[in-house]
């Protein structure tokens, strides 16, 4: 059995997306837990779950622990796997073959993204491990406080810290899932991994990256002058005049809907990005 824990957020836009591509590449019994949070018209979604949950709950890491807590206790087995998976994201090939190929080694399989300015710790848009090593190692998606330097040399700290001091202090070799497509529309949304996972990246909030801060001139300089802004005048003016990646974040918006509509017809959709 696995255990599918997921998070939308305030759009349904994605949940019968990834419903589709779950049933589609997932070729044994499985259950799929998660919170639908201001989801619109949750009537009609939540029976499609195994488990849901509207709980007012802020903190996404802390929405997977509690995901992942419930799984593991419902589980028949602690030989059972969990995997924790954005809510925009979805497999493209078997999850079936690759779990029973990958974990005659390994017991944690994860994204990385090191293309997110050289991102190290273990990344929940995709991660699976068994329901008994998740238990062993205290699993804990919070960043923690964990730090790590980007490939600028800058500290930088994020979901999945406490994840990656985990598997440091325990010396675990966990399997890597690497990004396994480029194409001109963004260096980090619309990814492929591993020929495995398909993760749009920010489709449930202001899609901004820090590496689009990398295109921004001056960003902190002006980020400092966007919080000055806010306090003296009305915030969306504030947002007009002053927010540093206003340009990037339009752009970022304008091509998610172009690949969201491509999804929507296209099955083959990751193979023809590069002519959008």
């Amino acid at each position: 059995m696995i255990h599918i824990l997921t998070i939308h957020w305030h759009s349904e836009d994605w949940i019968d997306i990834q419903l589709k591509y779950l049933d589609q590449y997932i070729k044994e019994p499985y259950r799929i837990y998660t919170f639908l949070n201001n989801v619109p018209n949750i009537q009609k979604h939540k029976n499609k779950f195994f488990y849901y949950s509207t709980e007012n709950i802020k903190s996404h890491p802390i929405k997977l622990n509690l995901l992942a807590d419930m799984a593991a206790f419902s589980a028949d087995s602690d030989e059972d796997y969990l995997l924790f998976i954005d809510g925009d994201a979805f497999p493209i090939n078997s999850i079936t073959e690759f779990k029973e190929e990958v974990f005659k080694q390994y017991k944690l399989a994860a994204v990385q993204r090191l293309e997110n300015n050289g991102d190290l710790q273990p990344h929940p848009c995709f991660c699976m491990t068994t329901v008994a090593f998740w238990k062993e190692i205290k699993g804990d998606w919070k960043a923690g406080g964990v730090k790590w330097l980007d490939r600028f040399g800058k500290e930088v700290w994020d979901v999945g810290g406490q994840m990656l001091k985990i598997m440091n202090d325990l010396e675990v070799d966990w399997y890597k899932l690497n990004r396994s497509n480029e194409h001109k529309l963004h260096p980090m949304l619309f990814g492929v991994y591993e020929n495995l996972i398909y993760h749009h990246g920010a489709a449930f909030r202001n899609p901004g990256t820090r590496i689009d801060r990398n295109q921004v001139e001056n960003f902190e300089d002006r980020l400092r002058r966007f919080r000055k802004a806010k306090k003296i005048m009305p915030r969306w003016l504030a947002r007009k005049l002053f927010l540093p990646m206003k340009y990037e974040v339009q752009k970022n918006a304008e091509n998610s809907k172009k690949v969201y509509q491509l999804i929507e017809k296209d099955t083959m959709f990751y193979k023809s990005l590069d002519q959008l």
